[in-house]
């Protein structure tokens, strides 16, 4: 129940906030910045900032995380993504706002602590997204993310694609990351 109230509530204020003039047709390609919620399996929860640079093709992240793991330890960490958007179209119109797709490859760079862990890891990720252009040059976003953990080296030694020899061998929560991100852009 709780569920179908958080995503009726998203939803709903997604139909509200695009109930202005439209002023693009078309995706902004400028320079942008805006802020962002990420919530992830393995758990996590994340504050992010986002941006991109007028002229270079990438659209940069910055991420503070904060996990618990299955076992309950809790980490910190700090993450840099950059994705190339290679693929973009005009989906059509909610109320007044344009909906866009966008999807590509990116990577992320990863560095989790705790106590007695640390981890940094290298990700290869294909964000799938939908972005509202709402009133002049702000985007509301929605953001679905798969990624495939590479390269890890940590305490727990050093693994590729998921795998630790030295320890525990394959795990899929080690390979496999999903995020979700909810957030807004200002493209200038």
């Amino acid at each position: 129940m709780f569920k179908k109230i958080i995503i009726y509530s998203i939803f709903t204020i997604l139909i509200y906030s695009t109930s202005s003039a439209k002023l693009f047709s078309y995706f902004p390609t400028d320079s942008a910045l805006g802020f962002s919620l990420r919530f992830s399996f393995p758990l996590q929860a994340s504050l992010g900032v986002t941006g991109k640079f007028e002229g270079i093709p990438f659209m940069f992240g910055g991420i503070l995380n904060i996990g618990i793991s299955s076992k309950g330890a809790s980490w910190f960490g700090f993450s840099a993504s950059a994705d190339w958007w290679g693929y973009t179209t005009r989906l059509g119109q909610l109320g007044d706002s344009d909906v866009m797709l966008y999807l590509g490859p990116g990577v992320e760079a990863i560095f989790n602590f705790a106590a007695k862990y640390v981890n940094i890891e290298a990700d290869f990720r294909i964000p799938v997204g939908v972005s509202f252009i709402v009133k002049e040059d702000w985007e509301i976003f929605l953001q679905l993310t798969p990624a495939l953990n590479v390269i890890s080296v940590g305490t727990r030694g050093f693994a590729t694609f998921g795998w630790y020899p030295e320890s525990s061998g394959w795990a899929f929560g080690d390979f496999f990351r999903f995020y979700g991100d909810f957030g807004f852009r200002y493209w200038f």
